[in-house]
């Protein structure tokens, strides 16, 4: 086993770098949000490395050493997003789970070398981030609102402020329920570090180069057959749900290969854009999934809403 943490009796005399310095050093300048999102509350250290661990380890096993270094330094970020004061938990709660999925995007990429405990850890990591789903959800209908701003028709304007007023009122009454039920999200942050703790645990010694490469050609198969059916079913918002999934698994893994100085596909950049696009026709899909029976808006609303939303999703879906 790598040890990622040093123990007090072996811990080398030196600095632990920030995050962005330890991705400095194996990559150059970078500044790629999967290393040190936007926003972030403190500046979090990412672990140090053991000298002594690293001699001990095959050359060509460095690679998954190096991966545990980014996963690690991923979930303590998601930890510390967490404790975001209440008027910033709402970005907190994205950025966390952006950083969780980067954990789960690691260790998809190392899934037949960690073995058993790397996919009992992804089940776990996806618990927690199905768990702040319906939180992340509530202000994300907060920001499609108003991302219609310039873009909605008169009519449709006219009621927007009130939409959103009633969106945020439900996003924050979800959130107090939240806090109420786990206060300061100290739960969640002690399964963050129990899962901090099982990762170091696994056999990152045990990944090459070839495992990676071999679950990212993986990725980039599954996310073209989630493509082709979603186009196969154009009216079927799960099949585009999943295909914006894969597609963002593959972009994350894609800035993982450029992280570890792998090479990375050519189509890499424009995955990006196209991720983006569907990014916003899901905003449009999950505004018009609000405007049913338990929707925070009134009637009137509603009709206006939706009609905006079906316009919108044919638009992007080609249909």
């Amino acid at each position: 086993m790598i040890r990622i943490n040093p123990g007090p009796a072996d811990r080398p005399s030196m600095a632990v770098p920030t995050a962005a310095a330890t991705v400095d050093s194996m990559t150059g300048p970078m500044t790629d949000p999967m290393i040190a999102p936007a926003g972030s509350p403190v500046p979090v250290p990412l672990p140090c490395l053991d000298p002594a661990a690293v001699t001990r380890t095959d050359r060509s096993a460095v690679v998954g050493v190096r991966l545990a270094m980014l996963a690690a330094g991923q979930l303590q970020l998601a930890e510390t997003f967490l404790a975001s004061d209440v008027a910033d938990l709402h970005a907190g709660i994205h950025q966390a789970r952006k950083s969780i999925r980067r954990v789960r995007s690691a260790l998809a990429l190392g899934r037949r070398a960690l073995g058993v405990g790397g996919r009992r850890l992804d089940a776990e990591l996806g618990r927690l981030c199905r768990g702040l789903s319906r939180l992340r959800d509530a202000q994300a209908l907060v920001e499609a609102l108003q991302r219609l701003r310039d873009k909605a028709p008169r009519e449709l304007q006219a009621i927007l402020p009130a939409a959103e007023a009633a969106a945020c009122q439900r996003r924050d009454r979800l959130l107090q329920q939240a806090l109420a039920r786990d206060p300061h999200f100290a739960a969640r942050r002690r399964r963050l570090r129990a899962a901090s703790l099982r990762l170091q645990r696994l056999d990152w010694a045990a990944l090459r180069t070839a495992d990676i490469t071999k679950a990212a050609q993986r990725s980039e198969r599954r996310a073209a057959k989630a493509g082709r059916r979603a186009r196969q079913k154009s009216s079927d918002d799960e099949s585009w749900h999943v295909f914006r999934r894969r597609l963002r698994r593959l972009h994350q893994q894609d800035s993982l290969l450029a992280a570890l100085q792998l090479p990375v596909r050519a189509e890499a950049k424009a995955l990006e854009h196209q991720a983006q696009a569907l990014g916003e026709a899901q905003d449009d899909a999950m505004l018009l999934a609000h405007c049913g029976r338990r929707s925070p808006f009134t009637p009137a609303q509603r009709a206006l809403l939706r009609k905006t939303a079906r316009e919108r999703l044919r638009d992007a879906r080609g249909q």
